[in-house]
């Protein structure tokens, strides 16, 4: 594992090396889906036997307890045991976020630790990141020198697989329809994935197949999804419908400026993917974002053209300029919005 290439393991990988007992020193796990951090963890677990659990097992909140405390520990030898496991949750000291804390970690102390593991310790770190600060040398080492596992972005292949063993092992059937509207649905979130698949299985138990009705019946709106309708209502003109979702919206208690926020990055998005010429996965890679978003923004982006977006676009922003600095009804200056960007459309 030395060296100056980062290579990334998958879950299979670090399972098997559980399941193998051919365990590395160190482990490091990004990403921010709570499903996923979840089940690696418990896997960890499993390594120390739950009555030595007391002695042989440790797990740090970063935010709370200094990183020397955590790097002293997994210098300790185990205690009656083969092993020892040390979790390290939250190093925020990896990413450029800033802290309301007085706590003061040594990063040192990390950088020393993994040039040099404690053999009968298994450290892992979960970073619940999507973006780390690279340029950081403990940031770099960790992805060179440890088992480095990302569940950043992850593909569609990806989330249809965890969907299929997930009700494959309840023993249901879901078919392809229903599984893309649920990925749909839950903007891709594995963690959302899992939970909604629990009410689908409830309410399907006695036929135990999930169709596409059952999931537009079942599975809760996110924001990302009901802000997808409504840029699809702008788009296709749809403008009275447009206004009623905003409405609906604003009156389950979202923030205006949050749901400008949202409508202006989705277009800034459509407005990218209109204007490259890469691939999905080439765009995603150099936009940072779920390369999901882009096969549906590259659905969009056919359909219309770059002024319509652009005009959509700059009229959202002026509208937020608005926001930010008057007092007026957002209700308002979104049909107000609506009106110029209709006579922009009739142009």
């Amino acid at each position: 594992m030395r060296g100056d290439v980062v290579l990334t393991v998958t879950l299979a990988d670090v399972f098997n090396d559980v399941q193998t007992g051919q365990l590395y020193p160190i482990y490091f796990v990004q990403g921010q889906d709570q499903y996923l951090i979840n089940l690696v963890r418990e896997k960890f677990l499993t390594i120390i036997h739950p009555d030595d659990r007391a002695l042989n097992l440790a797990q740090f909140d970063l935010t709370e307890v200094p990183l020397s405390l955590a790097i002293d520990d997994a210098k300790s030898v185990p205690f009656f045991g083969n092993q020892r496991v040390v979790i390290l949750d939250n190093p925020y000291f990896l990413t450029g976020e800033r802290q309301k804390s007085n706590l003061e970690h040594h990063v040192e102390d990390l950088v020393d630790y993994i040039k040099q593991p404690e053999p009968q310790t298994i450290v892992v770190i979960f970073a619940p990141y999507d973006k780390l600060d690279n340029r950081k040398k403990v940031t770099k080492l960790l992805k060179e020198q440890a088992r480095y596992l990302s569940f950043v972005n992850l593909s569609d292949k990806d989330i249809n697989r965890f969907i299929d063993q997930r009700v494959n092992e309840a023993g249901y059937f879901i078919n392809s329809a229903a599984k893309q509207e649920l990925i749909r649905l839950t903007n891709s979130s594995l963690t959302q994935i899992m939970s909604e698949l629990d009410k689908l299985m409830l309410y399907t138990l006695s036929e135990k197949q999930i169709n596409v009705s059952d999931v537009k019946e079942l599975v809760t709106h996110t924001l990302s999804e009901n802000i997808f309708d409504l840029i699809d209502c702008l788009l296709k003109g749809q403008l009275t419908r447009a206004v009623n979702l905003y409405h609906e919206l604003l009156s389950t208690g979202e923030e205006p400026l949050r749901l400008h926020g949202a409508l202006i990055g989705q277009f800034r998005l459509l407005l990218q993917v209109k204007s490259s010429e890469k691939s999905e996965k080439g765009i995603a890679s150099e936009l940072k974002v779920h390369p999901y978003r882009v096969k549906l923004a590259k659905r969009v982006v056919r359909k219309f053209s770059y002024v319509r977006l652009a005009s959509a676009y700059l009229g959202l922003v002026s509208m937020e300029e608005q926001l930010k600095s008057t007092s007026r009804d957002p209700e308002l200056l979104f049909e107000l919005f609506i009106l110029k960007y209709k006579n922009q459309m009739a142009e």
